[in-house]
């Protein structure tokens, strides 16, 4: 699964049954992920994560953003839910600094559905 995998599920989960195919490359160029994003959410929303929120992260500098996560409630603060490809699985892991200084943009299920 990758980072997108968890998004689609709890979209569906939550009832939410027209999104559209998140067609991209490994590696998203041309700003790819970034306009699925908004086809579904709208505008990024300007202000910092909140709980649900689903938040859009450049992993190398430089690069287009390629990385999805989800904002959650987490016992020592905010966390995301994310496919970590470093070990390959589904994670809920605090959302520090070195993610929080990835942040491309940030995406509101609740202002837009």
């Amino acid at each position: 699964m990758d980072c997108v995998g968890p998004l689609i599920l709890c979209a569906r989960d939550c009832g939410y049954t027209r999104y559209k195919e998140f067609a991209y490359g490994r590696e998203p160029r041309n700003s790819v992920l970034e306009s699925v994003l908004k086809d579904h959410f709208g505008d990024p929303v300007d202000r910092d994560p909140q709980i649900n929120d689903v938040v859009l992260m450049r992993l190398r500098p430089g690069k287009d953003p390629s990385h999805v996560g989800i904002i959650t409630d987490h016992p020592h603060g905010l966390g995301i839910i994310h496919a970590y490809g470093e070990i390959g699985r589904v994670v809920h892991q605090l959302y520090t600094s070195r993610l929080i200084n990835k942040l491309a943009g940030v995406y509101s299920w609740q202002e837009r559905y």
